[in-house]
């Protein structure tokens, strides 16, 4: 025991190793990068070896650095099973979710009463890290399970994926810019409106006003890369709630702002996205209770059948 390195030696040790970068690492740690420097220097004269090879741009790991993350991985993950079985057999249970911002946003948190009220004994945190690609990258937001968005299962080797709804789009705005500027009943109509555009997605204005075309609508004089720009469905949105335009709502993230009357949508067309939304988890997951618990759940939400 007297060998066994400081766990907060180790921790920083395991997050730079993961991260490759000590300003990251710190920021997962919620320390200083000095504070992690610090520590991995004394991690690397407590065991008389050098774990990093430095140069002015960033950290690799040597042959032994590499070895020594392997084991010290490892060692946390048995301590998180350990812990989780200690909370199964104690009757408390945690699931963390990692989703996509706006989904956790307009769609889980305002649904989340619920599910607490269904499943008193499961804690449940929600993180929104987007920091996820391969299949240990998961694991490094500390998550036990993902909602994400692709094309196909394929999209995450190594992962269970299970396709939940794909997103439906269609133009919505404020109610009161139909009152402001004369109504919507040609999406001709929209040359006279401001476009919100959100620049980070694949599909959008271009494709609905496609649609629109391709059922004989008049779309003259509307210019789909003409507008107001964000980076988010959620800025766009709010956006859109303050009045500023017309932006390509996308259901079920914008179900909520319907209902409560916040936006309307002034046209009859929608159209399928190519993109769906999937539940994405380890298999070793696959048959936990928490794991079906909230599967269960989110199907009867988003109106599935069950699985």
């Amino acid at each position: 025991m007297k060998r066994l390195p400081p766990l907060t030696a180790l921790r920083a040790f395991e997050a730079v190793g993961r991260l490759g970068h000590v300003k990251e690492a710190a920021d997962e740690l919620n320390v200083t990068p000095a504070a992690v420097s610090h520590q991995i220097r004394a991690l690397e004269e407590h065991l008389e070896v050098e774990l990093f090879s430095r140069s002015t741009r960033n950290l690799q790991l040597t042959r032994c650095g590499s070895d020594f993350l392997s084991a010290v991985s490892g060692a946390f993950e048995m301590l998180k099973e350990g812990a989780d079985r200690l909370s199964r057999e104690t009757g408390r249970q945690r699931l963390v979710v990692n989703s996509l911002p706006t989904f956790a946003s307009n769609f889980l948190v305002p649904r989340l009463l619920q599910f607490h009220i269904a499943h008193p004994d499961l804690e449940m945190e929600i993180n929104t890290s987007v920091r996820f690609g391969d299949p240990g990258e998961l694991r490094n937001v500390g998550a036990d399970v993902a909602i994400r968005a692709g094309l196909h299962e394929g999209a995450w080797p190594g992962m269970m994926a299970e396709r939940l709804v794909p997103e439906v789009m269609f133009p919505v705005c404020a109610p009161g810019l139909l009152q402001a500027g004369g109504p919507l009943v040609s999406p001709a109509d929209l040359a006279s409106q401001t476009l919100l555009i959100v620049s980070r997605t694949p599909e959008g204005w271009p494709d609905w006003l496609d649609a629109a075309r391709s059922q004989g609508l008049d779309t003259t004089g509307v210019d789909p890369n003409h507008g107001l720009r964000f980076d988010t469905i959620q800025l766009a949105m709010t956006a859109a709630i303050e009045g500023l335009g017309v932006v390509i709502g996308r259901r079920p993230l914008v179900d909520a702002y319907l209902d409560s009357g916040l936006l309307v949508s002034p046209f009859d067309l929608e159209i399928t996205s190519k993109i769906a939304y999937w539940l994405v988890y380890p298999p070793r997951m696959a048959q936990t209770e928490r794991l079906r618990a909230f599967r269960d759940w989110l199907r009867a939400e988003l109106s599935l059948p069950q699985a």
